[in-house]
C-alpha cells in the first residue's frame, strides 16, 4: 500500500517531469562547464563559477513546485504522517540534484567542482523550503533566484571572510563559512518545511 501511495504521490507531485528537468539541467551544465574549462583565456577551474551558481538554481526551482500538492487542503486531509512525507520528498529531490550535478563537477571535484554544486544546491533548497512556508509553492522559487542574481551581480573578489556568508554560491568549496551558512539555512528551512508544509492557498490549480 505504501508503494501505492508514493507512486501516487509522485506522479501528483510531478516527479517525473522534475526528474527530466533535472537530467536536462545537469547535462547542460556538464556541457557549459567543460567548455569554459577549457577555455585558454579563461581562468582554469575557476571559469566554472556561473555553472555552479546557477545549475544547482535552476535546478532547485524545478523542485520548489513539487513541495505543494495542487490541493494542499485536501491532501493534508489524508491520514498520513506528513512530517516523515515531506521530509522524503524534500531529501529524494536534494539528493537527486546533488547526485546529478555532482557527476558534472568530478573531473574537478575542488574549487568550483562537485563539492561546490552539492554545497549550492544544499543552500538553494533550503532557501526555496523555507519559501514554500511562507509563500507556498508558486512562488518558492523566487527568494532563491533573487538573492543568487543580487550576488552574482555583486561579484565578491573576496575568499572567506564575510563573504564567505553572504557569498557562499560563489565561494571555493574549500570555504569553511560557505558550508556552515548553507547548512544552517537548510536546516532551517527543511524544519520548517517539514513542521508547517507548503502555505495553504498559494498552490497554483
Amino acid at each position: 500500500m505504501n508503494g501505492r501511495l508514493l507512486l501516487l504521490h509522485t506522479r501528483a507531485r510531478g516527479g517525473p517531469a522534475f526528474l527530466l528537468g533535472v537530467a536536462v539541467v545537469a547535462l547542460l551544465a556538464w556541457i557549459a562547464g567543460s567548455w569554459l574549462a577549457s577555455r585558454p583565456y579563461f581562468d582554469g577551474p575557476a571559469a566554472r563559477i556561473p555553472v555552479v551558481a546557477l545549475a544547482p538554481l535552476l535546478a532547485v526551482l524545478l523542485l520548489a513546485p513539487t513541495l505543494g500538492g495542487a490541493d494542499e487542503e485536501l491532501e493534508r486531509g489524508a491520514p498520513l504522517r506528513w512530517p516523515g512525507w515531506r521530509a522524503g520528498h524534500l531529501l529524494l529531490g536534494v539528493a537527486s540534484i546533488g547526485a546529478a550535478l555532482a557527476l558534472t563537477g568530478l573531473r574537478v571535484p575542488g574549487v568550483f567542482g562537485a563539492y561546490a554544486l552539492v554545497r549550492n544546491t544544499l543552500g538553494y533548497a533550503g532557501l526555496v523550503a523555507a519559501a514554500a512556508v511562507l509563500l507556498g509553492a508558486r512562488l518558492a522559487w523566487l527568494p532563491a533566484f533573487g538573492y543568487a542574481c543580487a550576488v552574482y551581480a555583486a561579484t565578491p573578489r573576496q575568499v572567506g571572510g564575510s563573504a564567505g556568508v553572504w557569498a557562499w554560491p560563489l565561494q571555493p568549496s574549500s570555504v569553511t563559512a560557505s558550508w556552515l551558512t548553507v547548512a544552517a539555512v537548510f536546516v532551517l528551512g527543511a524544519a520548517g518545511y517539514l513542521h508547517r508544509g507548503c502555505r495553504i492557498g498559494s498552490v497554483a490549480r
